[in-house]
């Protein structure tokens, strides 16, 4: 289901009156007076401009980008054309341990690095496990360690304040040098407050990290019924409104600097108060958010395998997939919790980790579409076997046997030889390709010496 062009541009419309008539609030002096001096209306912390300013800011920001890898064959562009990039899950406190929900800790993010390392699918890790026996003031700094020792992937590390944006900083120039900012490299998560706020903290990380050239993901994930209005349309202005004050916000900072336009709202429960991020609004918004994106030119982060289930099981597997599904088929440009993530963004679960990767390798082969030419259509080999004949022993089948091939944990054996190898279900499978998973793995060894031990001092001394 997507929008309509006449609903998209009044939704886009609608949000415009907002940021005129109501504002947002940004809580920061120096933002504000920022947002000041290029023609908006600043009332103590109210902050309201029209449509010039979110005009002049849609001129200057990208409409792709490259963010630089630790080696150029790891490099991502983000925009039309290219594929989606997969972010691991981000920021859960919880792990689940069986069938127990507990804190995580230091040894959960590194088996969550390490099947994030492995996976053929994930492009950027960060913090899946948010290793609460670490004490506070060392978190980033241990975590960025923990990241950048086992793993080569792109790293998306915390940086909700200052404190933790020097971290991220610092780490970025002991790995690359003091000129790691010549490039867009650090991939970074900055969330408004719904509803119509951007704290101080974000303000001045969005600002600093715009200074520096960095890619600004702009999040919003307001609550239908509680921080936004309930009904889908009405959630969709308040989301638009945040990301278009963000966006106005980074571009002012620094012109040029790349966008990444990122919304995860949904409706909240009118029972539980609980946000719904399985429920079948989701994945309309979802949609929706893709396409208000990108009608501006904006790469859009959306969407995810986010599910309201506990444990990997049928609900989640089913929430997670469409939720996926419908982004990707939109040509989203990023995802974050594509893999990983239980109890509405509160749980890391390793089993559904690698299902969901699964789920991700399916979902691309199917849109890889299918091949035609002479080769494919077969139209020698079905001549051949005629009716009533068999495709078996043509050279054809025989070329062609191992096409399908792929390790999977989907069952694919017939009853009786799946009950005699044990009649695992997924959630069994998956905790199977966990424990192989992690027998199997090996950090990477690319820093130098000199860089290891700098990284060991600033992170661990």
């Amino acid at each position: 289901m997507t929008l309509a062009e006449t609903d998209r541009q009044r939704v886009h419309d609608a949000a415009l009156w907002v940021l005129k008539h109501v504002g947002c609030a940004i809580l920061d002096p120096e933002a504000a007076a920022l947002m000041a001096s290029h023609g908006a209306a600043v009332e103590g912390q109210r902050v309201r401009f029209g449509e010039e300013l979110v005009g002049r800011a849609l001129e200057t920001t990208p409409t792709e980008y490259t963010v630089a890898g630790r080696r150029p064959e790891l490099d991502l562009r983000v925009g039309p054309g290219a594929p989606a990039v997969l972010g691991a899950a981000s920021g859960p406190a919880l792990v689940l341990d069986g069938r127990t929900q507990r804190h995580g800790t230091l040894a959960d993010l590194r088996t969550a690095i390490a099947l994030a390392h492995l996976s053929p699918n994930i492009d950027v890790h960060g913090f899946s496990v948010e290793p609460t026996d670490v004490p506070e003031e060392r978190r980033a700094a241990v975590g960025a360690h923990a990241h950048l020792v086992g793993s080569d992937k792109g790293f998306r590390p915390n940086v909700s304040t200052l404190a933790e944006l020097r971290v991220a900083t610092d780490v970025c120039e002991i790995v690359y040098g003091a000129g790691w900012h010549e490039r867009p490299r650090l991939w970074t998560i900055i969330n408004s407050t719904s509803p119509l706020q951007v704290s101080a903290d974000a303000a001045q990380v969005l600002m600093r990290l715009a200074r520096l050239g960095q890619p600004i993901c702009f999040a919003v994930c307001a609550m239908g019924g509680t921080t936004a209005p309930l009904t889908p349309a009405g959630l969709l202005v308040v989301q638009h409104a945040e990301l278009l004050c963000g966006l106005v916000l980074t571009q002012l900072a620094r012109p040029g600097c790349p966008f990444l336009y990122g919304g995860t709202s949904s409706v909240s429960s009118m029972q539980t108060g609980a946000l719904m991020m399985g429920a079948p609004e989701y994945w309309a918004l979802m949609g929706a958010t893709v396409q208000l994106g990108h009608a501006l030119g904006l790469p859009v982060r959306a969407g995810g395998s986010i599910t309201d289930a506990h444990v990997p099981d049928a609900q989640a597997g089913i929430e997670s997939a469409l939720g996926l599904k419908t982004v990707l088929d939109l040509d989203v440009d990023f995802v974050l919790h594509a893999a990983g993530i239980l109890s509405s963004f509160n749980c890391y679960s390793p089993v559904k980790f690698t299902i969901d990767d699964e789920v991700i390798g399916a979902l691309r082969v199917a849109r890889e579409g299918i091949v035609v030419d002479d080769e494919s259509l077969a139209l020698d080999v079905t001549a051949a076997i005629g009716p009533g004949g068999s495709a078996l022993g043509q050279p054809h089948t025989r070329r062609h046997a191992r096409d399908a091939l792929r390790g999977t944990l989907m069952n694919r054996t017939p009853f009786q030889t799946w009950l005699s190898l044990g009649g695992r279900d997924l959630a069994e499978a998956g905790a199977a390709r966990v424990d192989e998973a992690l027998r199997a793995y090996m950090p990477p060894d690319d820093l130098e010496p000199v860089t290891q031990r700098q990284l060991d001092e600033y992170c661990l001394g």
